[in-house]
């Protein structure tokens, strides 16, 4: 059975963490197939929105640690974490909007998976913390970046330092977290989320996101960002919407 699964619900495509047996930890199969699953769904033409999950109730529970040692005592650690920086390398270049919809845990590398994400919805009984330091582990450098392009340097240096598990508080004020729900609903949420994202135009959704991610790189394009408001008033989905506005 693949560890990495996806489902296609039009407009939206899931993505299912499928290794629930070990609370979605990640090892280094999954680690290389999520990039190939996402990338997959952005080319979909039918996929608006892409959600990720967990299955059996659990987002992710970070890395898988066994793994991670047997890596390290074999003098494999580079070749492991080659796989982690392809991961979030590639998960980066998703042009499409994503939702991380986080039940339970997620933690480690969990957490910052569900940071690649651009919104992210978790239950309220949900563990999110990145207590890698506590086994002696600093995070992947790209995930830090996430880390730091989301919550700034403050909380970045907070969360990562202590390996705590983050308060509901501070989850919501760093921007980890966007959405608190019941943990029932997490998903459901997630996907009238995605829905109500699509009452928008697509087009402007997806500059809006790699406006972004121009600004958050912190190398922007100018041809690029000079085009990009010009590029949404071009499109016949904002001389339509306009027009019905105009009339009201």
């Amino acid at each position: 059975m693949a560890k990495i699964l996806k489902e296609i619900d039009l407009p939206i495509g899931w993505i299912i963490f499928n290794r629930a047996e070990a609370l979605n930890a990640f090892d280094y199969e999954m680690w290389m197939g999520l990039p190939e699953v996402a990338l997959e769904l952005d080319r979909h033409p039918e996929v608006d929105v892409i959600i990720m999950r967990g299955n059996g109730g659990v987002f992710g529970a970070g890395a898988d640690i066994k793994e991670l040692l047997t890596y390290a005592e074999k003098g494999r650690s580079q070749e492991y974490a080659d796989a982690v920086h392809y991961c979030f390398e590639n998960l980066a270049k998703v042009e499409k909007i994503m939702i991380a919809a986080i039940e339970k845990y997620a933690l480690g590398g969990g957490c910052m998976i569900a940071l690649s994400c651009d919104l992210r919805v978790a239950g309220k009984g949900a563990k999110i913390g990145i207590p890698l330091v506590k086994l002696g582990l600093a995070v992947e450098p790209l995930g830090i970046k996430r880390l730091l392009d989301v919550a700034g340097l403050g909380y970045a240096a907070e969360f990562l330092l202590t390996g705590d598990v983050i308060p509901e508080d501070k989850l919501k004020a760093s921007g980890i977290v966007n959405f608190f729900v019941e943990d029932e609903k997490v998903l459901d949420f997630s996907k009238e989320l995605a829905l109500k994202l699509l009452e928008n135009g697509k087009y402007a959704l997806r500059m809006s996101k790699a406006i972004l991610k121009q600004f958050a790189q912190g190398t922007s394009d100018e041809a690029f960002l000079k085009r990009a408001f010009a590029s949404c008033m071009d499109t016949e989905d904002f001389k339509e919407r306009a027009r019905k506005f105009a009339k009201k």
